[in-house]
């Protein structure tokens, strides 16, 4: 097997490791993603004659009457992704990862998953590329679908983790600052709504909120109103989470979301980009997202959209991507997450729209109507903001 290059950021300025063989390939998986993925399937694009690391696409494992349609979106995702950010890959890593159920094995998972493998497989080379490798990830073990060479694939799997051995990809990574943020599984619960009894209570908060936001509308001037008002809670939220605070009473808690529905308040809220407070958002959309258990399950989008922008802007891209994906999840038709979520994807950069939620604040300074949030000012060296990750990682 022939060796390539890979960053595990996927950034040239890190320290660049090289594969020798599909375990070095499992071994950087992570660090590539940023966490353990769990029921994904993952294509890594490969570029140049050295086989450098290219664009990475990682989606759910569907059901398994969708795999032909599923195979070919991959395949034409990470075509469309790798040209946005510089040209089609030459070659392609696909990984398939999932954990038996019980009474199943990793070696069963392996051969369910074979045909998926075959579909991807015959969709990349449709496209016109190379299939590098294909490997499965089941029960801390890996299978090779591209090797039938017993010599180094053996037909119970080869553990992922090498006794007495530190790969090297994970050393980079060390060397980088980059870590691995627990399983995809583990990211995904700690965005999921709270459970009983505590889902209850906020049920009869958004029962009791939803006549009074209604009362509210009616008023002359009430969507005006409401709009205000919201942005006017966001703002002592935020300075609540500011002070310590790790959650809001339920009542305003549901009235808080239900008045992020309005996009103009999102929009207004979404202006808490800059340090500290983006901290302190943050961990308010998170507490608000939660909040929004069944039957209200659909208005987390907003905040789960507004995690997912503050995410993007402290260049934390693990959070955002799956913020997102579980907005869209609560609202597939939600706009705001569909175009976060595909400029995170393409590998866009946050400045110009940070810079445009800036200008909009100052002008309505400017005009007397709204102030900045928190009625703070804050001292900005060369006179410029920035909406860099690097600077504002929290």
């Amino acid at each position: 097997m022939s060796e390539h290059e890979l960053s595990p950021s996927g950034s040239f300025e890190h320290p660049v490791v090289t594969m020798r063989g599909p375990g070095d390939m499992v071994d950087a998986l992570p660090f590539l993603l940023g966490f353990f993925p769990s029921d994904s399937i993952v294509a890594l694009g490969l570029q140049g004659p050295r086989r450098r690391q290219g664009g990475t696409v990682r989606v759910d494992i569907p059901e398994a009457q969708v795999w032909p349609a599923a195979a070919e979106e991959v395949a034409r995702f990470l075509v469309a992704l790798s040209e946005h950010r510089d040209r089609s890959p030459d070659a392609v890593i696909l990984y398939l990862c999932r954990d038996p159920a019980p009474g199943r094995s990793g070696r069963q998972v392996c051969e369910e998953l074979r045909p998926l493998a075959a579909l991807l497989a015959g969709a990349f080379r449709a496209a016109g590329i190379a299939v590098h490798d294909s490997l499965c990830v089941s029960e801390g073990r890996w299978w090779s679908y591209a090797c039938d060479n017993s010599a180094c694939c053996a037909e119970e799997g080869t553990p992922v983790d090498r006794p007495g051995s530190t790969p090297a990809v994970a050393a980079a990574a060390a060397y980088a600052g980059i870590r691995v943020r627990g399983s995809l599984k583990e990211l995904h619960q700690e965005l999921e709504p709270v459970a009983a009894p505590s889902a209850e209570i906020q049920l009869r908060a958004f029962e009791e909120a939803v006549p009074a936001l209604v009362e509210e509308l009616g008023r002359r001037g009430g969507r005006e109103g409401v709009r205000e008002r919201t942005v006017e809670l966001v703002d002592a939220a935020v300075s609540r989470f500011r002070d310590g605070a790790a959650e809001l009473p339920p009542v305003e808690a549901a009235r808080l979301v239900l008045g992020l529905q309005d996009r103009v308040a999102r929009d207004r809220a979404a202006e808490w980009l800059d340090p500290p407070d983006v901290g302190h958002a943050q961990r308010l959309w998170r507490f608000l997202a939660r909040c929004c258990a069944v039957p209200f399950d659909s208005q987390a989008a907003a905040p789960l959209s507004l995690l997912g922008w503050t995410a993007w802007v402290t260049g934390d891209q693990v959070t955002a991507r799956v913020a997102l994906g579980r907005a869209l999840v609560a609202d597939p038709d939600y706009t705001f997450a569909q175009l976060l979520y595909q400029a995170v994807n393409s590998g866009a950069e946050p400045y110009d729209l940070c810079a445009t939620l800036r200008d909009e604040r100052r002008s309505r300074q400017r005009r007397g109507s709204g102030r900045r949030p928190g009625g703070r000012t804050r001292s900005r060296r060369g006179g410029r903001d920035r909406c860099d990750g690097g600077v504002y990682r929290q």
